[in-house]
């Protein structure tokens, strides 16, 4: 069972021989390194990079970690994201409680996989990180570390003890290091870009629209939009328009494209373990788009039952991984199962983008169940069916996809 570590006093007076820290380069890093150095605790920070979406630059980060003798590590684990930790959101059109596409949820259990690798290659006895109390994400890191590795040591010292911003910032200050950030703490990655903090903490508040950077205002949006169509392959988009296109520059395209047009912006509460809900905004235009098309496609090639279940499959694997049950054995499982479930989810879907809106215009599947697909062979096999009461939804379904795959 791993040993866990839960405030600068226990680090302090339990004090690993080498620690790892998660480092994006940002105030809560920087601070607990000078705190570890001060103390010659010695550290590895290792950042670990996902697209270019991150707020600092390995650069930056790496001479904020030399300003305390710490060498930093960068690892690029995009490649990873597009092709394991993307595609199981995608499948499950994971939604935190259906108000906004997921975010964090799918770079946490990949950054302490890649933390948990690095400690064993470099002879660490404990990873760290700085998510708070009010962070889903120190449940996500610790319990992916903890999945992942049994014997390495946590420590999250911010769940216990509370400094705040303004007295990191000062701390850093005197260090030599400065940070024109402002009050908002922003986590950003490919599919999402999540904004919090200052007056964003209180949604009683009015909604400060000078923290969107990806999203026009629908004011400021082209008249008339644009349209795009969208193909999939078992669940997952492979061209744009025709072309095709991997996962990664489409995110990238699509980023962009429905930013233009204001589509992709949420806000939301979400619930932490501790009881209360934190408030956040996020932008995240391409998984806006690429799901409304999923959804759209899914609504015509499954049945009722299918339709029904997966649906409920998504949801409960999205509410599995949000609380860090990323690498569980049951979240794996309904992931498999979404994969499988998605394999007929085949087709195109052409939609209009414009003033924040992604609507759907036409589609079309060789796996479609409506009825127009099978207007005269359908009415005839239906006209050959008694009517008894052993005849279900299910049964007609079956009767269909036999047909539709030439059974």
């Amino acid at each position: 069972m791993s040993a866990f570590i839960s405030s600068l006093d226990e680090l302090e007076s339990s004090a690993p021989r080498h620690v790892l820290l998660l480092y994006s380069g940002g105030v809560d890093g920087s601070y607990l390194l000078q705190w570890l150095a001060r103390r010659n605790i010695e550290v590895t920070a290792l950042q670990v990079r996902i697209g270019d979406a991150g707020e600092v630059d390995s650069d930056v980060a790496k001479w904020r970690a030399s300003r305390f003798g710490v060498s930093l590590h960068t690892v690029d684990a995009s490649q990873e994201f597009f092709t394991e930790f993307l595609p199981a959101a995608i499948h499950a059109d994971a939604y935190y409680q259906g108000q906004f596409p997921v975010g964090s949820t799918l770079t946490r259990p990949l950054m302490a996989k890649v933390a948990v690798d690095a400690a064993r290659q470099l002879g660490c006895d404990a990873v760290a990180h700085t998510a708070t109390y009010t962070q889903n994400s120190s449940l996500r890191l610790s319990a992916s570390i903890a999945a992942l590795d049994h014997e390495i040591a946590i420590a999250a010292p911010f769940l216990g003890s509370q400094v705040s911003r303004d007295t990191k910032v000062a701390v850093l200050r005197e260090a030599g290091i400065s940070f024109d950030t402002g009050v908002y703490s922003v986590d950003a990655n490919p599919w999402a870009r999540v904004i919090e903090s200052g007056s964003l903490e209180n949604p009683e508040n009015i909604l400060d629209e000078t923290v969107f950077t990806w999203t026009r205002d629908i004011d400021e949006c082209p008249p008339g939009g644009t349209e795009i169509e969208l193909t999939f392959a078992h669940g997952l988009p492979s061209e744009l328009d025709g072309q095709p296109v991997s996962l990664n520059d489409l995110v990238a395209l699509l980023n962009e494209l429905g930013g233009q047009h204001g589509i992709g912006r949420f806000s939301g509460l979400e619930d932490i373990p501790f009881g209360v809900k934190n408030h956040e905004i996020r932008e995240a235009p391409a998984a806006a788009v690429i799901t409304t098309a999923h959804r759209a496609l899914a609504n015509a090639v499954y049945g009722m039952r299918e339709h029904a279940i997966r649906a409920t499959l998504g949801q409960e694997w999205t509410n599995l991984v949000v609380h860090g049950g990323w690498y569980g054995h049951l979240a794996q499982s309904l992931s498999h199962c979404l994969v499988e479930l998605d394999q007929p989810l085949t087709g195109t879907v052409r939609l209009r983008l414009r003033r924040g809106t992604a609507q759907v215009l036409r589609l079309r599947s060789d796996n479609g169940l409506y009825y127009s697909r099978f207007r005269d062979s359908f009415d005839r096999s239906m006209g050959a069916y008694s009517y008894g009461p052993w005849l279900t939804q299910a049964t007609i379904t079956d009767a269909v996809r036999s047909g539709r795959n030439g059974r």
